[in-house]
């Protein structure tokens, strides 16, 4: 048993020692102070681990609150520990990683101005829902590769100085009214065509040629 003096010296004052084990906050720590069980403070947002070098306080009414992490020695990876809600505020924040991995069951993206930069970006999701009041986009070369596309839209105006497109197997279109115009010829191959109207079909040219 520690004498009175030694225990008041060692009461409300500040003590290093490495960790012995960790039980979700509660951790086991051997130093000067002997054995001693204290519990993680929110303000140690790294979370300590076995052979961990900490920093604690001991307080008179028997606590004992892990304050900080002084030296990692833990072979698993660090970990933040936030409270359950928190908020970052700040003017202005960068992050500069090699790799950054975000993991959630809900994320939000909000802001005046979201932008996306990299050498490759790659969205991909079971359900992909793109909604908006413009879309604006200016590509080199555009690709697809899906086996059903529906799109929704009241007006949608596209202007390309080329456009080929080539589908596999059935390609239905269906409209209340068609209307399209063609600046020099207009060109049909098919090895069967079959063009049908319910009421009439009209051909007008300077010259119709049949055969």
């Amino acid at each position: 048993m520690l004498r009175p003096q030694l225990q008041q010296h060692l009461h409300n004052a500040l003590h290093a020692g490495t960790v012995r084990s960790v039980d979700a906050d509660v951790v086991l720590i051997v130093g000067q102070a002997g054995l001693v069980s204290a519990m993680r403070a929110e303000s140690c947002l790294l979370a300590p681990q076995v052979h961990d070098t900490v920093l604690f306080v001991l307080l008179d009414d028997g606590s004992a609150w892990v304050l900080s992490v002084l030296r990692r020695n833990g072979g698993e990876e660090a970990c933040l520990r936030l409270p359950k809600n928190t908020n970052l505020e700040t003017h202005a924040l960068r992050i500069k990683t090699a790799e950054t991995e975000f993991e959630a069951e809900s994320l939000r993206l909000q802001g005046q101005e979201i932008r996306l930069t990299g050498q490759s970006v790659s969205l991909s999701a079971r359900f992909l829902v793109l909604s908006g009041q413009i879309l604006m986009q200016g590509f080199t070369v555009v690709r697809s590769f899906v086996r059903s596309l529906i799109e929704r839209a009241v007006r949608r105006k596209a202007v390309y100085e080329s456009l080929d497109e080539r589908v596999q197997g059935l390609a239905k279109f269906e409209a209340d009214r068609v209307r399209q115009k063609v600046a020099t010829s207009f060109r049909l191959r098919a090895e069967h065509a079959d063009l049908r109207a319910k009421e009439q079909v009209v051909l007008d040219a300077k010259h119709i040629k049949v055969g």
